[in-house]
């Protein structure tokens, strides 16, 4: 809570969607704006960039606050069900395998890892050798260099190993935490009634609001919410996830 810092406007006014709130296509921040009458029905948000540049810059981004945090919050309900309900459909879906598999996974990798700096130990055992039969004279100086430029490719091949090796293990490992994680918060917000600042800085890094498109003939505004640990989610997922509610 502390990183989004909320300056009130000049009435005094915040809101909790103050610093987390961002256009969709500039990226900026949406501003806070109360109304003049001080209907809270009438505060909204509007793009900064196009507020301070102009509409060429960014076309204006306007959304009410009330409708904002409605739409949030049938959102946040909707996920908190579908991940609740369906809770190994969304690991798979996330990318997630079962614990079992990642299990296997990480111990082969590091299995690998574990030989491939052996291999790399190995190698500069024996480039010492090799060096030293040199210096000695029973190695001539273009057969020590034919052999250590081998021994310093392989060892060039086996550290870029090593290093895709600790990223896929990191990154499989902080998957599957964060995707845990993401689960433990879900079960806190079962029975999710409403939005609170406190819940949101808990469960949402940052909510995108793209511009309204009224070629329907009515005004139809899309919102996409960014969860902590696990991004935005597909409306795909939700929507296969919300289908097995009702089949």
């Amino acid at each position: 809570m502390r990183k989004n810092k909320r300056r009130p406007t000049r009435t005094g006014k915040t809101n909790m969607f103050s610093g987390i709130v961002r256009c969709a296509d500039c990226g900026e921040k949406l501003y806070y704006c109360t109304s003049k009458n001080f209907e809270a029905r009438q505060d909204h948000f509007v793009c900064s960039t196009s507020r301070l540049k102009g509409k060429a810059v960014c076309s204006t981004h306007f959304i009410r606050a009330v409708v904002l945090e409605q739409g949030v919050l049938a959102h946040m309900r909707l996920t908190i069900a579908c991940v609740a309900n369906h809770e190994e459909q969304f690991r798979k879906a996330m990318g997630a395998k079962q614990k079992a598999e990642a299990k296997k996974e990480l111990a082969a990798k590091r299995r690998q890892l574990t030989q491939a700096e052996r291999q790399i130990e190995e190698l500069d055992r024996l480039f010492k050798r090799i060096y030293e039969d040199n210096v000695g004279g029973k190695l001539s100086d273009s057969r020590f260099q034919m052999l250590s430029d081998d021994y310093e490719q392989e060892q060039e091949k086996l550290r870029e190993k090593l290093l895709r090796l600790n990223e896929e293990i990191s990154e499989q490992e902080e998957q599957s935490e964060n995707i845990d994680r993401f689960i433990s918060k879900v079960r806190k917000y079962l029975n999710l009634d409403e939005l609170t600042p406190a819940v949101l800085n808990d469960m949402v890094k940052a909510v995108y609001v793209h511009a309204p498109d009224k070629s329907k003939g009515y005004r139809e505004q899309q919102i996409d919410i960014s969860y902590d640990l696990v991004g935005i989610l597909p409306a795909s997922l939700l929507n296969e996830l919300q289908n097995r509610e009702t089949a």
